[in-house]
């Protein structure tokens, strides 16, 4: 069990030093989203047209720090902590649709903030969720970007490590040793699935991960179920006859060593959005703006202001 008021502390302490390493100035507050009976953190940074990260399945809004440094300086960048991350209040997945569920968060998210439209850049399950959000509406999102592989483009396929976190057994046995949250474990993990150099991870987005990942554990391992088997992403959830049906301008950058879904396979996915463009980002990972993120910046500057 983490202590909220020191679980706070800290992580607002490690989000400090890892806006002041890359300059950034943001506004750290809370959303109380009354539709979804749950309060939610977000940091804002820069004005002009607005645009949204959605971080991962496991994931914090703090990851995408090193990409907004740049894009604010032209945009209004909103970066949340989704439902049950980072500093955002602890949600149960369980018994939910999770399209249902995407498409009101970011409803919700967009009201709150006074936002009519933005365009929506989703890394992982973000890019689910931008994915739902776009198909239902689609005159509310300007633009819709997937920052590498978002789980069901094209089929069920999951890595294995994924795969077995689900299972009962090993999957259990998984988060006693090496799921356990600490900063060698996050490294390790960090360094298998999400990026391509892990010596380029900040230390303190590490120690964020860490902490991030203590408190809000338990309601990961709920939506990971609730998304996927041991067989991969729930059949129901697969979204290749949807893609056809898109109709905002798409754009799909992808990390060149994403160890989830290749090049390839995600260019056959591109080619099933009417109109979409597709652009590799060299030598990184299932997290760009992670280990590439003066080229992951500039190449989302660039689709952004093709809006």
């Amino acid at each position: 069990m983490v202590n909220n008021e020191r679980y706070f502390e800290c992580y607002r302490q490690l989000q400090a030093k890892l806006l002041d390493r890359y300059g950034l100035i943001a506004q750290s507050r809370f959303l109380n989203l009354e539709k979804l009976s749950t309060r939610i953190h977000v940091l804002e940074a820069g004005a002009g047209e607005p645009i949204v990260f959605l971080h991962g399945g496991g994931g914090i809004a703090a990851e995408h720090i090193p990409v907004a440094a740049h894009l604010a300086k032209k945009f209004r960048v909103i970066m949340p902590d989704r439902p049950g991350h980072g500093l955002s209040d602890e949600f149960d997945y369980r018994n939910r649709d999770l399209r249902t569920a995407n498409v009101a968060f970011v409803e919700a998210l967009l009201d709150e903030l006074g936002v009519q439209s933005a365009a929506l850049i989703g890394n992982s399950y973000g890019g689910f969720m931008a994915l739902n959000f776009a198909l239902a509406h689609p005159e509310r999102v300007s633009k819709l970007i997937h920052l590498s592989f978002s789980p069901g483009l094209l089929d069920r396929r999951l890595p294995s490590m994924m795969r077995l976190m689900v299972t009962p057994i090993l999957g259990r046995l998984l988060g006693a040793t090496l799921g356990r949250p600490n900063v060698k474990n996050t490294r390790m993990f960090f360094s298998k699935l999400m990026v391509a150099h892990i010596d380029r991870m900040p230390d303190e987005l590490v120690e964020l991960e860490t902490l991030h990942s203590r408190r809000h554990g338990r309601g990961i391992g709920r939506l990971f179920r609730a998304g996927f088997t041991v067989r991969g992403f729930r059949p129901h959830y697969v979204m290749r006859d949807e893609l056809p049906k898109v109709r905002v301008p798409t754009t799909f950058l992808w990390g060149e060593r994403d160890t989830f879904m290749t090049c390839e396979a995600a260019q056959v996915a591109a080619r099933l959005v009417p109109g979409a463009r597709f652009e590799v980002i060299r030598d990184a990972g299932h997290l760009p703006s992670t280990d590439q993120p003066e080229a992951t910046a500039a190449l989302l500057d660039r689709e952004l202001g093709s809006c």
